[in-house]
């Protein structure tokens, strides 16, 4: 089906200025940005820890020394 569009109209909204968001709205958008924050470096650091490369078939322990 050919469809012909002859005009559009689009309306745009521009603030000047702060932001309209409440400082509630801010807060819980920070919490939000820093739980992924902290999930993507847990993903890192289990990312790491299962691609590192051991000399031991045994994956350290924390609390472990380093030298054996």
């Amino acid at each position: 089906m050919t469809v012909h569009v002859e005009e559009m109209h689009s309306e745009v909204t521009v603030l000047d200025g702060d932001l309209p968001l409440t400082a509630a709205q801010i807060d819980k958008l920070v919490k939000i940005i820093m739980g992924k924050l902290a999930e993507h470096g847990r993903e890192a650091g289990r990312r790491h820890e299962a691609t590192a490369l051991r000399d031991s078939a045994v994956p350290r322990q924390p609390g472990d020394s380093q030298e054996h």
